[in-house]
């Protein structure tokens, strides 16, 4: 295997996972020896691509990119203007949209729309329906009959749409007689290489292959020669080296929709500067894409000092209809949080924008969407802990369990400095409020869990049946209508269900990425004397579900003054 394959396997693993084995990249760059991928590594390392660990490598964060996409010095989560967001996962697709609805910036859904967002990207499926119909013409000139395997990522939008695209423009080229089977690799390289060794195993007929990236495309090649299949490939991307690579050498793969990442970033920035000026971009900005060939390929990209470069005329060109003429932009800042810093569609975009972003003046943050949605996840939890802590009288007795937020809430209570009476489970509550005035904290008994460094279990319960306290303050894993409160631990779910037991009231601290989620323990059904504290981000359809249960439900950044418990009427109990 050559080195630039096995570069762009390894790049691959570091796009799913954040560290991988040297094993686990021997499984997929098989006939390789250890030595080799170690120098691998180095080389890598060497190049900024990753960080070597013990027997491994790790992915680079955003902030570790160097010239391809430096973070801001001294940028704090969310402080941005526009935000640019590109596919991600679900739960933190909405978590990030509404960081940018709640400070009023500009949302731009790369590659896929997202609600709310204008969409940057291209007609996936016309565009893609364009190599299909490319594809089948090949096939059919050839004489061959088309028996055509496709790797697909059912996951996302836009890479469902690129595979049902090629698939009609197949179709309707070749006419009947085209079988087609279709794999779907869930994003993960190690599924997509043992799915398609599995079904090349078993049909080595195929003779046509679609992947929806250049990762996966590059992937089945690979697969195909160790089973000396003679296969035709074709892509959506463009988006790397090792893709063109291929392409020019006149092998398997035969044709590419490049989507250009290039243009698409240096378009994001100038439509984002359009809007800045008070121009306006609509509810979606089409960007270009071009069937390429390993005949036309010296036309649009050009192979210099061992790097493909687009070639300048062909991007001044892509360009012109989005092009930013007016005044520059100081001051503003434009975010874009990249899913997979590894993968070279994200550094090509990452390059273009900040390229872009120089020459008109914006300042231009690039971070790491886990990252990203994890600080964004605590800045919620401590707004809940807070509008939780407002609600408690002076002269309470509390209850507070080992979760994040009622961590927070262990804060929030110690710099009101109310006279309160606290027990709890957790040694990181028992050490934040050890040296606070006002407050006598009790540790409770139990078997000590060392991830959430929290005491759990039935011993618990010998304390727990001697007292009766005011609130019992939750940080449940999940939160729903018909489920409860619920757990991943059974023994977390057992304490939290004596906690509720011993109180008058409970105070539910769940934030949305929790809320519609069901836990595998349950630990208490909800009930009139539950509050539910949220935020905005938790749908208004799980409002309203919790608040059928006959509790309260109260959000928290919402804007507004708290209500006591006791006065939350129907109004509020629906989230409104």
């Amino acid at each position: 295997m050559i080195k630039e394959k096995r570069e762009e396997l390894i790049l691959g693993l570091l796009c799913e996972q954040s560290v991988v084995s040297l094993k686990e990249i021997a499984g997929v760059c098989d006939d390789v020896s250890s030595v080799t991928l170690r120098r691998d590594l180095v080389r890598l390392e060497e190049e900024g691509k990753l960080t070597r660990t013990r027997g491994g490598a790790k992915r680079l964060k955003a902030e570790q990119k160097g010239a391809d996409a430096p973070i801001v010095e001294g940028a704090s989560p969310g402080d941005f203007d526009a935000l640019i967001l590109p596919p991600v996962k679900g739960a933190w697709a909405h978590t990030l949209r509404q960081q940018a609805i709640r400070k009023g910036a500009l949302l731009v859904a790369e590659s896929a729309p997202q609600l709310g967002g204008v969409y940057l990207g291209p007609r996936n499926f016309a565009e893609a329906k364009k190599l299909g119909v490319h594809a089948a013409r090949e096939i059919r000139a050839a004489g061959d009959r088309a028996e055509v395997l496709l790797v697909a990522l059912e996951g996302l939008q836009n890479t469902r749409e690129r595979l049902n695209g090629f698939r009609e423009g197949f179709v309707e080229e070749f006419g009947g007689g085209a079988n087609f089977r279709t794999v779907n690799g869930r994003g993960l390289l190690k599924e997509v290489m043992r799915q398609v060794s599995d079904v090349f195993d078993a049909h080595a007929e195929i003779n046509v292959v679609f992947g929806v990236n250049d990762h996966t495309i590059l992937a089945t090649l690979e697969l195909a020669k160790r089973h000396d299949l003679s296969v035709s490939g074709y892509s959506v991307g463009g988006e790397g080296g090792n893709l063109f690579s291929e392409l020019a050498s006149g092998g398997s793969l035969r044709a590419v929709l490049a989507l250009f990442p290039e243009v698409v970033g240096s378009v994001a920035i100038d439509s984002i500067c359009t809007v800045f000026d008070g121009g306006s971009i609509g509810e979606e900005i089409v960007t270009p894409a071009q069937v390429i060939t390993a005949d036309n390929l010296d036309s649009f990209y050009r192979h210099e000092d061992g790097v493909w470069q687009i070639v300048p005329d062909v991007r001044q060109s892509l360009e012109a209809p989005f092009s930013y003429k007016g005044p520059g932009i100081e001051g503003r800042t434009i975010g874009f949080m990249l899913h997979y810093p590894s993968h070279e569609w994200y550094r090509g975009l990452a390059a273009a924008m900040r390229r872009r972003a120089a020459e008109l003046g914006a300042t231009l943050v690039t971070r790491n969407a886990e990252d990203e949605v994890a600080e964004e996840i605590r800045a919620i939890k401590r707004q809940i802990a807070a509008a939780a802590a407002d609600l408690i009288r002076p002269g309470e007795a509390l209850l507070l369990d080992g979760g994040e937020c009622s961590l927070y809430f262990a804060e929030a209570i110690k710099e009101i400095g109310r006279d309160l009476k606290i027990y709890t489970n957790s040694l990181s509550v028992l050490e934040c409020l050890a040296d606070a005035r006002n407050l006598t904290v009790y540790l409770t008994g139990g078997e000590y869990r060392a991830s959430t460094r929290s005491l759990v279990g039935p011993s618990v319960g010998s304390l727990l049946s001697t007292i009766r306290v005011d609130h019992a303050v939750i940080s449940p894993d999940g939160l729903s209508a018909g489920f409860g409160l619920s757990f991943d631990d059974e023994r977390s779910a057992l304490v939290c269900g004596r906690f509720c037991a011993a109180a008058r009231k409970v105070l539910v601290l769940a934030d949305h990425s929790v809320v519609g989620l069901e836990g595998s323990v349950q630990a208490a059904r909800l009930t009139g004397e539950h509050t539910v504290i949220t935020d905005v981000g938790t749908l208004s359809a799980h409002r309203l579900e919790l608040s059928t249960t006959g509790s309260s439900v109260v959000v928290a950044d919402e804007g507004g003054e708290m209500s006591d418990p006791e006065e939350i009427g129907t109004e509020q109990r629906v989230g409104n």
